[in-house]
């Protein structure tokens, strides 16, 4: 694999955020009140040894105590429901995506399911507080995301494999990765206006950030993934098919434009942090913030079990990955 922890070295290393501990317990108590109803014994001891809210502390080290709670809910909402719609077909997952939908729209909307009522009280603990500007943001990434899910969830019906113009547009908004940096915001308690969202600079410093961040994700967990029948839904898979490449070829292509993304990250803070206009000041602060979630990205994934198992520390060492067969090692969601 490419060395992206050294690549990203540009990213300055803010440490880890020092409410861990009791962020985390707060947010496990929280999320096992709704995943009890879903995973099996097995499935929910293989979630816990994942420690899926660690990566928060290394991608919000500046948060409070409640913004970093509100980081760790949000991402055990997001795994809870990736390995939920992994079991559900094409036509189930839109119907979960609707009942997402209703929760954060209509305050009156209750079907009773898990999935309602886990959405509804994200919504009223954390969303409800962020700036009118950020949570509207949140709200429609969020059921972006859930739409598009249901949409990916079709492809692996039909074993489609798409572009990489095609996966990118797919993936920015089924990685969620839009929502996390919504929290960014929330967490550094900054509404930026819409225009600052859409002005060209910005974004080109936000994609960025974001192409690199599920970029490194299909990367390191490539391997489960195919194992599991999910290959066609991982950017390896496309890089493959569209160039018509080997396996290390196309890691090592994913590698290369991974330094591309990384400059275009710094041309943009660059140029904003140059604006004379003090209103650029919280842009420059965001951008920052979106470099701590990449660089914690991928530190995370190499401190979780969740890519390589026992053997994580020993892959990052070497950066080499033994293939799994298809199928094997994987846990059943009701297991």
């Amino acid at each position: 694999m490419p060395d992206l922890e050294t690549a990203l070295g540009v990213f300055p290393d803010h440490g880890l955020n020092v409410h861990h501990e009791e962020a985390r317990s707060e947010s496990r108590a929280w999320i096992n009140r709704f995943n009890e109803t879903v995973y099996g014994p097995k499935m929910r001891a293989f979630m816990n040894n994942c420690n899926f809210e660690l990566i928060n502390t290394f991608c919000y080290p500046y948060a409070e105590k409640d913004g970093l709670r509100a980081t760790m809910d949000l991402h055990n909402i997001l795994w809870l429901y990736d390995e939920f719609t992994d079991t559900e077909s094409g036509e189930d997952a839109h119907k979960s995506a609707f009942v997402v939908q209703q929760a954060l729209h209509d305050p009156s909307f209750n079907d009773g399911s898990w999935l309602c009522l886990m959405m509804k009280d994200f919504k009223k603990r954390h969303i409800d507080r962020a700036g009118p500007d950020t949570a509207h943001r949140f709200i429609e990434h969020f059921c972006s995301y859930v739409k598009l899910v249901g949409k990916e969830a079709e492809l692996r019906e039909r074993d489609e494999i798409l572009d990489v113009r095609g996966y990118i547009t797919l993936r920015r908004e089924t990685s969620a990765v839009r929502t996390c940096f919504d929290l960014v915001e929330y967490c550094l308690d900054i509404n930026l206006p819409q225009d600052i969202h859409e002005d060209p600079v910005f974004v080109s410093g936000y994609n960025a950030a974001m192409d690199l961040i599920y970029w490194a994700n299909d990367l390191y967990s490539y391997n489960m993934e195919q194992s599991k029948g999910h290959g066609a839904a991982n950017v390896i898979t496309v890089i493959m098919k569209s160039k018509g490449i080997g396996l290390q070829a196309a890691v090592d292509f994913l590698g290369g434009y991974c330094e591309s993304l990384i400059g275009q990250w710094q041309e943009a803070r660059h140029t904003f942090a140059s604006r004379p206009d003090k209103k650029y000041d919280d842009a420059v602060r965001v951008l920052d913030a979106f470099g701590d979630w990449v660089r914690g990205n991928v530190i995370w994934s190499f401190t979780t079990e969740r890519y390589f198992g026992a053997c994580n520390s020993e892959i990052r060492n070497t950066r080499c990955v033994a293939l799994k067969l298809p199928f094997a090692e994987t846990v059943n969601l009701v297991e």
